[in-house]
């Protein structure tokens, strides 16, 4: 194996969202609104298993391609080196945000930060991983993709 890094979201944001949904249930809590409450209950078991799952982000590099998963390896990406044509470093505009996203041209995988790693596909679009450790990222891939 080449490289492999795991990115993870940083805490304050996990709590951040627990704080904010724990305060969203104390209304109903207080007024007795059980339905409510039930609903915010429902809303925050939901919102974990989201950020369980894109709260992390595993990237690998090898002879065979790379490879991109999500918390528990699932979402993945495969890009077999075969499909991709050119690799550079780039930096996301804020707007883009995280998870799995589209942008103009292609997709982003990213779990946090700016900073990705853009491929060009044979199909002439677009991928982007987000990484904390683009020019690592970029110099494994540029073993086997030319740069761009």
């Amino acid at each position: 194996m080449d490289y492999e890094n795991t990115q993870s979201s940083p805490p304050i944001l996990r709590l951040a969202v627990a704080g904010i949904l724990a305060l969203a249930a104390i209304p109903s809590a207080i007024a007795g609104a059980w339905v409510g409450l039930a609903v915010v209950l429902v809303v925050a078991a939901l919102v974990a298993v989201a950020l369980a799952t894109f709260g992390r982000l595993t990237v690998t590099v090898s002879a065979e391609g790379l490879k991109a998963a999500f918390g528990w390896g699932w979402p993945r990406r495969t890009l077999p080196w075969t499909d991709a044509t050119a690799v550079r470093a780039v930096r996301n505009r804020w707007w883009y945000g995280f998870g799995i996203r589209w942008f103009p041209g292609g997709t982003l995988w990213n779990v946090w930060g700016l900073d990705a790693v853009e491929f060009d596909l044979g199909s002439g679009r677009k991928l982007r991983i987000g990484t904390d450790q683009p020019e690592q990222l970029l110099e494994a891939a540029s073993a086997y993709v030319p740069p761009g």
